[in-house]
Protein backbone atom coordinates (compact mmCIF):
# COMPACT_ATOMS: atom_id res chain seq x y z
CA UNK A 1 0.00 0.00 0.00
CA UNK A 2 1.39 3.40 -0.97
CA UNK A 3 1.50 6.60 1.11
CA UNK A 4 -1.46 8.22 -0.71
CA UNK A 5 -3.66 5.18 -0.03
CA UNK A 6 -2.83 5.32 3.67
CA UNK A 7 -3.84 8.98 3.80
CA UNK A 8 -7.26 8.34 2.28
CA UNK A 9 -8.17 5.46 4.61
CA UNK A 10 -10.93 5.99 7.15
CA UNK A 11 -9.94 5.59 10.81
CA UNK A 12 -10.75 2.18 12.32
CA UNK A 13 -13.36 1.85 15.10
CA UNK A 14 -10.57 1.81 17.68
CA UNK A 15 -8.98 4.91 16.19
CA UNK A 16 -12.37 6.61 16.05
CA UNK A 17 -12.92 5.88 19.76
CA UNK A 18 -9.44 7.24 20.54
CA UNK A 19 -10.27 10.31 18.44
CA UNK A 20 -13.51 10.92 20.37
CA UNK A 21 -11.66 10.57 23.72
CA UNK A 22 -8.95 12.99 22.56
CA UNK A 23 -11.54 15.50 21.33
CA UNK A 24 -13.57 15.30 24.55
CA UNK A 25 -10.37 16.03 26.49
CA UNK A 26 -9.68 18.98 24.15
CA UNK A 27 -13.27 20.13 24.68
CA UNK A 28 -12.84 20.00 28.47
CA UNK A 29 -9.64 22.06 28.28
CA UNK A 30 -11.33 24.53 25.92
CA UNK A 31 -14.34 25.04 28.17
CA UNK A 32 -12.12 25.35 31.24
CA UNK A 33 -10.00 27.99 29.50
CA UNK A 34 -13.16 29.82 28.41
CA UNK A 35 -14.38 29.91 32.02
CA UNK A 36 -11.01 31.35 33.05
CA UNK A 37 -11.33 34.10 30.43
CA UNK A 38 -14.86 34.83 31.67
CA UNK A 39 -13.60 34.90 35.29
CA UNK A 40 -11.06 37.51 34.23
CA UNK A 41 -13.73 39.46 32.33
CA UNK A 42 -16.05 39.55 35.34
CA UNK A 43 -13.29 40.88 37.58
CA UNK A 44 -11.48 43.33 35.28
CA UNK A 45 -11.17 46.68 37.03
CA UNK A 46 -8.84 49.57 37.55
CA UNK A 47 -7.20 51.82 34.98
CA UNK A 48 -7.09 49.02 32.36
CA UNK A 49 -10.56 47.65 33.05
CA UNK A 50 -12.15 48.64 29.74
CA UNK A 51 -9.27 47.37 27.58
CA UNK A 52 -9.04 44.13 29.55
CA UNK A 53 -12.79 43.49 29.37
CA UNK A 54 -12.61 43.85 25.58
CA UNK A 55 -9.65 41.46 25.40
CA UNK A 56 -11.13 38.88 27.80
CA UNK A 57 -14.51 38.98 26.04
CA UNK A 58 -12.83 38.39 22.67
CA UNK A 59 -10.83 35.48 24.06
CA UNK A 60 -13.98 33.91 25.53
CA UNK A 61 -15.88 34.30 22.23
CA UNK A 62 -13.10 32.57 20.29
CA UNK A 63 -12.98 29.76 22.84
CA UNK A 64 -16.74 29.29 22.49
CA UNK A 65 -16.24 28.95 18.74
CA UNK A 66 -13.49 26.37 19.36
CA UNK A 67 -15.80 24.42 21.68
CA UNK A 68 -18.58 24.42 19.07
CA UNK A 69 -16.20 23.18 16.36
CA UNK A 70 -14.81 20.45 18.61
CA UNK A 71 -18.26 19.29 19.77
CA UNK A 72 -19.54 19.21 16.17
CA UNK A 73 -16.54 17.10 15.16
CA UNK A 74 -17.08 14.69 18.07
CA UNK A 75 -20.66 14.12 16.94
CA UNK A 76 -19.52 13.89 13.30
CA UNK A 77 -17.04 11.17 14.31
CA UNK A 78 -19.87 9.17 15.88
CA UNK A 79 -19.17 10.17 19.46
CA UNK A 80 -20.94 12.02 22.24
CA UNK A 81 -19.68 15.45 23.30
CA UNK A 82 -19.34 15.61 27.09
CA UNK A 83 -19.46 19.21 28.32
CA UNK A 84 -21.05 19.33 31.75
CA UNK A 85 -19.39 21.49 34.40
CA UNK A 86 -18.51 18.42 36.46
CA UNK A 87 -17.01 16.54 33.52
CA UNK A 88 -14.98 19.60 32.47
CA UNK A 89 -13.67 20.03 36.04
CA UNK A 90 -12.70 16.35 36.13
CA UNK A 91 -11.17 16.10 32.64
CA UNK A 92 -9.38 19.41 32.15
CA UNK A 93 -5.61 19.29 32.36
CA UNK A 94 -5.26 23.04 32.91
CA UNK A 95 -4.15 24.55 36.20
CA UNK A 96 -6.83 26.00 38.42
CA UNK A 97 -7.34 29.68 37.83
CA UNK A 98 -6.50 31.61 41.01
CA UNK A 99 -9.81 33.08 42.18
CA UNK A 100 -8.21 35.80 44.29
CA UNK A 101 -6.43 37.70 41.49
CA UNK A 102 -7.87 41.12 40.83
CA UNK A 103 -5.05 43.24 39.49
CA UNK A 104 -4.42 43.41 35.75
CA UNK A 105 -0.94 41.92 35.83
CA UNK A 106 -1.96 38.83 37.80
CA UNK A 107 -5.05 38.21 35.64
CA UNK A 108 -2.98 38.38 32.46
CA UNK A 109 -0.23 36.19 33.94
CA UNK A 110 -2.76 33.54 35.03
CA UNK A 111 -4.38 33.46 31.59
CA UNK A 112 -1.01 33.44 29.84
CA UNK A 113 -0.03 30.36 31.85
CA UNK A 114 -3.26 28.54 30.98
CA UNK A 115 -3.08 29.54 27.31
CA UNK A 116 0.51 28.28 27.11
CA UNK A 117 -0.55 24.91 28.50
CA UNK A 118 -3.54 24.80 26.14
CA UNK A 119 -1.26 25.54 23.17
CA UNK A 120 1.06 22.69 24.16
CA UNK A 121 -1.81 20.20 24.55
CA UNK A 122 -3.38 21.28 21.26
CA UNK A 123 -0.06 20.69 19.48
CA UNK A 124 0.21 17.17 20.94
CA UNK A 125 -3.39 16.44 19.99
CA UNK A 126 -2.81 17.69 16.45
CA UNK A 127 0.14 15.29 16.03
CA UNK A 128 -1.95 12.39 17.38
CA UNK A 129 -4.82 13.20 15.00
CA UNK A 130 -2.43 13.39 12.05
CA UNK A 131 -1.15 9.91 12.99
CA UNK A 132 -4.72 8.59 13.15
CA UNK A 133 -5.36 10.15 9.75
CA UNK A 134 -8.44 12.29 10.30
CA UNK A 135 -8.11 15.42 8.11
CA UNK A 136 -11.32 17.18 9.32
CA UNK A 137 -10.15 17.01 12.94
CA UNK A 138 -6.62 18.01 11.99
CA UNK A 139 -8.02 21.06 10.19
CA UNK A 140 -9.96 22.12 13.31
CA UNK A 141 -6.96 21.68 15.60
CA UNK A 142 -4.74 23.57 13.13
CA UNK A 143 -7.22 26.47 13.12
CA UNK A 144 -7.21 26.44 16.94
CA UNK A 145 -3.39 26.37 17.03
CA UNK A 146 -3.09 29.41 14.76
CA UNK A 147 -5.70 31.30 16.80
CA UNK A 148 -4.05 30.41 20.10
CA UNK A 149 -0.69 31.74 18.88
CA UNK A 150 -2.45 35.01 18.02
CA UNK A 151 -4.15 35.13 21.42
CA UNK A 152 -0.90 34.42 23.24
CA UNK A 153 0.62 37.39 21.43
CA UNK A 154 -2.21 39.61 22.70
CA UNK A 155 -1.83 38.39 26.29
CA UNK A 156 1.93 38.98 26.18
CA UNK A 157 1.51 42.42 24.56
CA UNK A 158 -0.98 43.48 27.22
CA UNK A 159 1.20 42.12 30.03
CA UNK A 160 4.23 44.00 28.71
CA UNK A 161 2.21 47.13 27.90
CA UNK A 162 0.74 47.32 31.39
CA UNK A 163 4.16 46.66 32.94
CA UNK A 164 5.54 49.77 31.21
CA UNK A 165 2.43 51.85 31.86
CA UNK A 166 0.80 52.03 28.43
CA UNK A 167 -2.80 53.22 28.46
CA UNK A 168 -5.82 53.31 26.19
CA UNK A 169 -5.04 53.59 22.51
CA UNK A 170 -1.45 52.52 22.96
CA UNK A 171 -2.50 48.97 23.83
CA UNK A 172 -3.36 46.79 20.82
CA UNK A 173 -7.07 46.54 20.02
CA UNK A 174 -8.37 42.98 20.19
CA UNK A 175 -8.95 41.28 16.85
CA UNK A 176 -9.91 37.68 16.29
CA UNK A 177 -8.34 35.40 13.70
CA UNK A 178 -11.67 33.58 13.54
CA UNK A 179 -13.69 36.40 11.95
CA UNK A 180 -12.80 35.21 8.44
CA UNK A 181 -13.50 31.61 9.43
CA UNK A 182 -16.92 32.56 10.83
CA UNK A 183 -17.85 34.44 7.65
CA UNK A 184 -16.67 31.55 5.46
CA UNK A 185 -18.44 28.97 7.63
CA UNK A 186 -21.72 30.95 7.58
CA UNK A 187 -21.43 31.33 3.81
CA UNK A 188 -20.88 27.59 3.35
CA UNK A 189 -23.81 26.79 5.65
CA UNK A 190 -26.10 29.17 3.76
CA UNK A 191 -24.97 27.78 0.39
CA UNK A 192 -25.50 24.16 1.49
CA UNK A 193 -28.99 24.95 2.80
CA UNK A 194 -29.93 26.94 -0.32
CA UNK A 195 -30.16 30.24 1.60
CA UNK A 196 -28.49 33.27 0.07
Amino acid sequence: MDYESCLSMEPSDGERMALVRLLNKQLADTLDLRSQARQSYFNARGPYGQELRSLFDGLARDLRCFADLIADRIVGAGGYAVATVRSVAHESGLRDYPVDVLNSHDQLAALLSSYSRYELVTGHNLKAVQEIGDPPTAEILQLISVSIEHELWFLEAYLEGIAVGLHGRKLPVWTSTLSNHRRTHRGESAASSGVA
